[in-house]
């Protein structure tokens, strides 16, 4: 949010001068109000068929509209991260998963909005529902990770290479024979 002025009294917000330890950020000129341009919290999660697929979608609104993108989205006030990527897969999909884990936390922003977010990545496996797309989608596919389409946003480009990763170094691994 582009703050000019001071929510509490409506004065006009200037930088702090330099000697200040927030030198730079908008305030208010009477100390009620400091902005700060925190990230959202977001969540993504990268979903296996339990045949080796995992799902992407393809977005039917802005920002990013017609990208491919992964099952996800914003994490409301006071939600858990997982609770709100269960919801999101949940509202996007109509599946029902098993989180099998967080990937990871990646810096990213909202497509051509600038606005930063900090995405926590999953890797889920599908235990039920029937994909249903809802409007935010206009398509949904299933591809092995050596496939799969490069997702819209920086943090699920970054999940998806550290699954990716991880999936070469371990079907590369030496196995011990008993």
């Amino acid at each position: 949010m582009d703050y000019r002025f001071c929510p509490l009294c409506g004065a006009p917000l200037s930088p702090l001068p330099a000697d200040h330890r927030d030198a730079g950020r908008p305030a208010c000129p009477e100390g009620h109000f400091v902005h700060y341009e925190n990230p959202a919290l977001t969540t993504f999660a990268l979903i296996d068929d339990g045949a080796g697929r995992f799902l992407i979608l393809r977005r039917a609104h802005p920002p990013c509209l017609g990208e491919w993108d992964l099952p996800g989205g914003f994490v409301e006030a006071g939600e858990m991260p997982a609770d709100a990527i269960l919801r999101e897969i949940a509202e996007e999909t109509g599946l029902e998963v098993e989180l099998l884990g967080l990937l990871g936390a990646y810096s990213s922003t909202y497509g051509e909005t600038g606005r930063w977010t900090v995405d926590l990545g999953y890797r889920a496996r599908v235990t039920g529902g029937e994909l249903t797309l809802s409007d935010e989608k206009s398509e949904a596919a299933w591809f092995p990770l050596a496939d799969y389409p490069e997702p819209a946003f920086a943090g699920e480009r970054a999940g998806l290479a550290d699954v990716q990763a991880f999936d070469r170094w371990t079907s590369h691994s030496p196995t011990s024979s008993s």
